[in-house]
């Protein structure tokens, strides 16, 4: 299976510098999932953008169960 690293910061493109930025100060960190979907930084863009929507119209406890059963129908171990 490929490998693709996840992207450090001075590796990044200035787009994805700007959403590493928006996306420290929300988590404090900037998880390997983001930094590897920033070799693209439009599908990061709109990751975070899916993800702010469903943050805002799921309650937490639906947003979980979304997030559990698509790693059980994907047999994601994750």
């Amino acid at each position: 299976m490929p490998y693709v690293p996840p992207l450090q910061d001075d590796q990044a493109s200035e787009a994805a510098r700007e959403l590493f930025q928006a996306i420290q100060n929300s988590l404090g960190a900037v998880p390997n999932i983001f930094r590897t979907m920033a070799h693209q930084p439009a599908v990061l863009d709109a990751t975070l953008k899916m993800n702010a929507a469903i943050g805002h119209d799921l309650p937490e406890s639906l947003r979980e169960l979304a997030y559990l059963k698509a790693s059980m129908v994907n047999q994601c171990h994750y």
